[in-house]
């Protein structure tokens, strides 16, 4: 179809260029805004491999090592213009002088490069919505020129050229000779260029459209950037050579043989004699050669069984090597290549999908290309990092969102472990949204409009064309957030027909509301963002039969990945829930400095000030690879091995679909107050895919009965069990409390009150406290000399999380942060040994009454009550206090939960035990300065100066406690660009939040009410008593 489709086009414009000077008519417009004209002059899509002279180089798979591959990447002349009317025409004539243009780098990001402005659009279209026309006033063109010099040795050869993506559109031409055209931003295209090109020096000329029909197919919530972001090549095929490769490597026989089915397509000129010799290599063993000649399609054709393979699956990984010789009449090798393949199946068995005849779970991510100085262009060393990082985390599975990746992923993929769900380039999330709101679907979604199937159906087919040789892919997605059509089905029924080895997924719309919109042209249901509700009712209504696998879930924007074991506690529940992928894997945030030189992360707003101002630090890792505390929950939840109780000892769940745990070694560890006082290791039992046995534990006597004891066990990998970690590495924990915390020591107030005058104080030993009258607050707690503390105001607010932004909070729950900056005090008083403070927040709506004692060792005590005298208010964020401390105490120890931030409803990752650092370190650098650094389940907390000597707080029972280096209002909300991540630093004061309650971060979305935190992570509104001691670390 591609074919007829190219060979259309190129009679085309010659067609229309006579009709228009016969009749006088309007000149029609450019291919760039002609939805029917997608690609001229273009060969048709292959998959990916190169062709090598002997077969030595072949094993290697080094194109630059071969003498008949040309890398064209490196510094082009370039040219920009602000329109297409503003451009050099004829630039692409060899004796244009381009000598006074500047250069820029291919592959390159040209908004990277100085040239253009960067656009951020999270949903809609970064030019106004007319289809198929582009407003020429913000079409930027981009022209491209350098000279290749191409060897005498590539005489009598056929020249290809292929541009392995560039958009939104563009033009070739070879020596002023135009070559072709070609749509799809992220899909090579190969151009034959034998006519045109010469021996020694050549002018290649490409002209690059920012925007083009094309990209009202590419609404992805990205960057919006355009250049060549991949490199071009010039390759020296023999005049006869290999066109195509279709592998099919099945299993048979209880998934204990191999079959394979391949097929070998011949380009280029027809010649007597040609065979194709194949051999399947398992290391340097041969396991099968065959030869075979064209048939009359020019193909070769081969099918083999072959007894006892090694299947491939994200868990087992094993790759066989497929050698490829084209060898002419005389027995010479013409031109030799090599992938490595894998053998699997997938299929729908009985409502599940199944990889080699096991039900699998998707422990899933999504990801953007992205990197934070040149946009889309990932170097290898960041894209092998990514993949570490992946396996690390118990990720299994990758959505390439939202369009075809750079081939090297895919190679990755297939040798490490990770199922794919490759995807369309198509997304047209602006007509989606129109369609939504004015209920006219057919007449608006580009997927019922005939002028656009074809290039509907170009995108999905080429995308199967190119990597349909790639064992990882396990699922061909037809788009994202197009809304649906007719073109969509035509699309799967030709997915369908063209490859049974794998299944199809599109769901079309976006959030589905109150509804399950299943698509029965498809092979899973994919929906976004359901809630766990709405997964349960799915699982359980038998009308439904498709299993259930979420395309995206957890928006992890900021600080997010809320109640992530609540999903997981139902997929695991529900046979019918296949898991999902988190939105999203890596920030799309920008490094840039500030004013001052420092670097910070830069979001839409910083380019364009009054574009689109949707956070972009939607990633479980930072644009830099370092991952966010978020990272460490989706580790601990995804973990493929569990612990639990049994009775009066603990079982080993293994919760892998392939292999058994004999790859795993198991230990533990015992904790008393937090501290390690035994360890061992343990028999790893024989557990299968699925199963669970009990483990034998013999635990030694405590050491300190008072203690709070605690058993953590833990799996780690062995040497070789997951690629790309090394051995050691724990893959999953889970800690056990044997014993409540520790009692808290006895207090007894032993020291009376004294009316200073503007003061009421505590003194006992030389620890003083005192309390402003005019305030209520603390106006400092000392030790000697040394001010520890001062302030204690309550608080009810936190600095909003994008969540809390994006979900309203900020404007529904406002009144709490009206509550803390403004306090009346009602009371002020000496009560035999306290001094009791009431405040009145809200006019009557909040009382909190705060009663301070001391003791003979100086140690302070509060005892807190709030109380909320309305009953139509909302959830307050937080109820606590907060201090200020001086900025000489900036080291922290704690025993809690650690070592990163955790938060009521994002735990389960952070285990209990004793930390310590700088307090520099507890505040994480989050894109837009918000809440982070809190600690939960705190027994007790001190915060010391460089000596060792601070201030330690602790309470009645285990708290919510943050210390940071910096004034805490640093974090509160303010216009989008007005601050930055650079701007949060140490300096003045130090913040203390001490709360007996804080709300979850939330996370289910970040843009509607469901991404609040639930219900149970929410801080009740009810009376509340606590009390926290304050005492001197000597």
């Amino acid at each position: 179809m591609i074919g007829r489709v190219a060979l259309a086009l190129l009679v085309s414009p010659w067609a229309m260029a006579v009709a228009t000077a016969q009749t006088a008519a309007p000149t029609p417009p450019a291919e760039w805004e002609r939805p029917e004209v997608i690609r001229i002059g273009a060969e048709p899509m292959h998959a990916t491999f190169d062709g090598y002279e002997t077969v030595a180089l072949a094993k290697r798979g080094d194109a630059h090592a071969s003498r008949y591959h040309l890398s064209l990447d490196g510094p082009w002349r370039f040219h920009h213009s602000p329109t297409p009317e503003a451009r050099p025409v004829g630039f692409e004539r060899p004796d244009y002088d381009v000598s006074r243009w500047g250069t820029v780098a291919v592959p390159g990001i040209l908004q990277a490069q100085g040239q253009g402005t960067p656009v951020f659009v999270g949903s809609g279209y970064p030019f106004p919505m007319d289809q198929p026309r582009i407003d020429h006033r913000l079409n930027e063109v981009g022209s491209y020129r350098r000279t290749v010099m191409v060897p005498a040795h590539f005489a009598g050869r056929r020249l290809l050229l292929t541009i392995g993506a560039a958009g939104a559109a563009y033009y070739l031409w070879v020596n002023g000779q135009r070559i072709g055209y070609s749509e799809d931003s992220k899909l090579p295209a190969e151009f034959d260029v034998t006519s045109a090109m010469r021996t020694g020096a050549n002018t290649v000329a490409i002209e690059l459209y920012r925007y083009a029909d094309g990209s009202y197919l590419e609404d992805q919530d990205f960057w919006r950037v355009n250049g060549i972001e991949r490199s071009v090549t010039l390759y020296a095929a023999p005049a006869t050579h290999v066109r195509d490769i279709d592998v099919r490597a099945g299993l048979a026989n209880g998934y204990r043989d191999g079959t394979l089915n391949l097929t070998v397509a011949l380009g280029g000129k027809a010649a007597a004699g040609m065979r194709v010799r194949a051999r399947l290599l398992d290391g340097d063993r041969t396991l099968l050669v065959r030869e075979g000649t064209p048939d009359t399609a020019r193909a070769v054709r081969f099918d083999a069984t072959l007894p006892a393979i090694r299947p491939w699956s994200a868990e087992t990984p094993d790759l066989y090597t497929l050698l490829l010789e084209l060898i002419d009449a005389h027995g010479r090798v013409v031109e030799a290549t090599q992938r490595r393949i894998g053998f699997r199946t997938v299929a729908v068995v009985d409502g599940e999908v199944r990889v080699n005849g096991r039900r699998i779970t998707i422990r899933g991510v999504n990801r953007h290309e992205h990197d934070p100085r040149t946009f889309r262009i990932v170097s290898d060393a960041t894209l092998l990092r990514d993949l570490e990082l992946m396996k690390a985390a118990n990720v299994n599975a990758l959505r390439l969102s939202h369009y075809p990746n750079d081939p090297r992923i895919y190679d990755l993929a297939d040798r490490v472990g990770l199922y794919l769900m490759d995807e369309a380039n198509i997304e047209s999330h602006g007509y989606l949204s129109q369609a939504q709101q004015s209920g006219d679907v057919e007449g608006t979604l580009l997927g019922y409009k005939p002028e656009w199937k074809a290039a509907h159906l170009d995108r999905v087919e080429r995308m199967v064309e190119r990597d349909k040789n790639h064992p990882s892919i396990i699922f061909w997605s037809l788009g994202n957030e197009t809304g649906i059509g007719s073109s969509f089905e035509a699309a799967a029924r030709w997915v369908k027909a063209r490859d049974t080895t794998r299944l199809v997924s599109f769901l079309g719309h976006s959030m589905s509301g109150w509804r399950h919109p299943t698509n029965p042209y498809v092979d899973i249901f994919a929906p976004m963002y359901d809630d766990i509700e709405k997964l349960v009712d799915y699982a359980q209504r038998p009308e439904y039969t498709q299993p259930l696998i979420l395309c995206e879930y957890a928006h992890a924007m900021g600080n997010s990945l809320g109640n992530f074991q609540d999903y997981w506690d139902v997929i695991h529940a529900h046979r019918k829930l296949q898991g999902g992928f988190v939105w999203d894997w890596v920030d799309q945030t920008i490094l840039r400095k500030d004013a001052q030189g420092r670097d910070y992360w830069a979001q839409g707003r910083d380019f364009v000030k009054d574009g689109d101002d949707s956070p972009v630090g939607d990633g479980v890792i930072g644009a830099d690879r370092v991952p966010d505390p978020e990272y460490h929950e989706l580790a601990k939840v995804y973990a493929p091995i569990a612990f639990e109780r049994a009775g009066d000892g603990y079982r080993v769940i293994n919760r892998h679909d392939h292999i058994d745990l004999s790859r795993f070694t198991l230990d533990y560890a015992l904790l008393e107050d937090g501290r390690e006082v035994a360890t061992g290791t343990l028999t790893t039992p024989a557990v299968a895919a699925g199963a669970r046995a009990p483990l034998s534990i013999a635990l030694p006597a405590p050491r300190d009965p008072a203690a709070e004891r605690m058993l953590v066990l833990r799996a780690r990998a062995g040497r070789g069990a997951i690629p790309l970690v090394p051995a050691g590495h724990v893959v999953a924990w889970e800690q056990f409390a044997l014993s409540p915390p520790r009692a808290q020591p006895a207090f007894t107030a032993a020291a009376t009150p004294v009316d200073a005058g503007d003061t009421l104080a505590l003194h006992a030993g030389d620890a003083v406290l005192e309390v402003d009258k005019a305030t209520g607050l603390v106006r400092r707690y000392a030790q000697g000399a040394t001010t520890l503390l001062s302030g204690g105001a309550p608080d009810f607010w936190r600095a909003p999380t994008d969540n809390d932004i994006g979900t309203g909070m900020t404007k529904s729950h406002k009144m709490w942060q009206v509550f803390s900056q403004q306090r009346r005090v009602d009371a002020i008083a000496i009560d035999g040994d306290a001094i009791v403070v009431t405040h009145d927040m809200g006019v009557g709506s909040v009382k909190v009454t705060t009663r301070w004692t001391m003791d003979a060792a100086g140690v302070a005590r509060a005892a807190l009550r709030f109380v909320p005298l309305r009953d139509d208010l909302p959830d307050p964020p937080r109820i606590g206090v907060q201090f200020a401390m001086p900025a000489t105490l900036d080291r922290i120890r704690w025993y809690g939960r650690g070592p990163w931030e955790s938060y009521a409803d994002r735990k389960t990752s952070a285990l209990i035990g004793r930390y310590a650092g700088l307090l520099a370190d507890q505040y994480h650098g989050y894109a837009r300065p918000q809440e982070s650094g809190t600690k939960q389940d705190v027994r007790w907390i001190e915060v010391t100066g460089a000596t060792g000597t601070g201030l330690r707080v602790a309470g009645d029972r285990p708290l919510a406690v943050n210390a940071l280096p910096f004034p805490y209002a640093d974090l509160m909300e303010k216009p989008p660009a007005a601050v930055h991540s650079s701007d949060v630093r140490p300096h003045g004061d130090g913040t203390l939040l001490v709360d007996v309650a804080q709300g979850g971060v939330g996370g289910d979305t970040g843009w509607s009410t469901d991404g609040r935190p639930h219900l149970r992570y929410r801080v009740p509104l009810t009376p509340v008593d606590w009390t926290i001691t304050l005492g001197a670390v000597r």
